[in-house]
């Protein structure tokens, strides 16, 4: 946290698509996390696209504050508001990309009337707060279930999975319809392999030998 800048440097060597931020606020969550004055600093180092993932409650007072600090892609988690429409609405007017994030226990049915609106759909496939958590199976079916619903609308709606993506759950991720990896301790953050170690190993995880050719 001391060293973020060459940090990302080496992130953006090693290929990542992304960044993606944790915010937490101590009480949606039980931990405390990234906040809008680090995501202004990291956008003067950095061009890739950043995410805000906010798990926090009353994001609508945030998200103003997230955009114009440089996030291209904020995703708000449909437990913490009564109008995500609305919210999703206000994340364009202020020129970024909607998200919609769900906790292990929330049903995809909480979500599927928003599809229309957002880029995003985020599965949280860990219970939210720490990293190092255990994979939530049965959430992995839930990545099924959103990927059903988005080609049934016929979207072209990312599909994202953030908790313990590992080397070996990364594959089983992908194949059950997630088009973004959020991913933390469990690979690329793992102490014993280096980012670009990381990042080819995923790679390879994901991709047959004849597609990456």
């Amino acid at each position: 946290m001391a060293d973020l800048a060459s940090q990302v440097k080496e992130l953006e060597e090693a290929g990542v698509d992304m960044l993606h931020l944790d915010v937490m606020d101590g009480h949606f969550v039980p931990n405390l996390g990234l906040g809008p004055v680090v995501l202004k600093w990291l956008r003067r180092v950095t061009t890739l696209p950043i995410e805000a993932h906010l798990m926090i409650e009353q994001p609508e007072r945030y998200i103003e504050r997230f955009i114009e600090a440089g996030s291209q892609i904020v995703a708000v988690h449909v437990e913490t508001t009564s109008d995500f429409r609305q919210v999703a609405h206000q994340i364009r007017k202020l020129g970024a990309s909607p998200g919609i994030a769900l906790n292990p226990d929330t049903p995809v049915g909480r979500i599927e009337p928003f599809l229309d609106v957002v880029s995003q759909v985020l599965v949280m496939t860990v219970q939210p707060g720490f990293a190092g958590r255990q994979l939530v199976k049965e959430t992995i079916g839930k990545v099924t279930k959103v990927r059903d619903a988005v080609q049934e609308r016929k979207l072209s709606t990312d599909i994202a999975t953030d908790g313990n993506v590992s080397f070996e759950n990364a594959p089983i991720m992908a194949s059950a319809g997630a088009t973004v990896l959020i991913c933390g301790t469990s690979s690329l953050f793992s102490p014993e392999v280096t980012f670009s170690e990381a990042v080819r190993l995923l790679r390879e995880s994901i991709f047959p030998l004849d597609r990456r050719l």
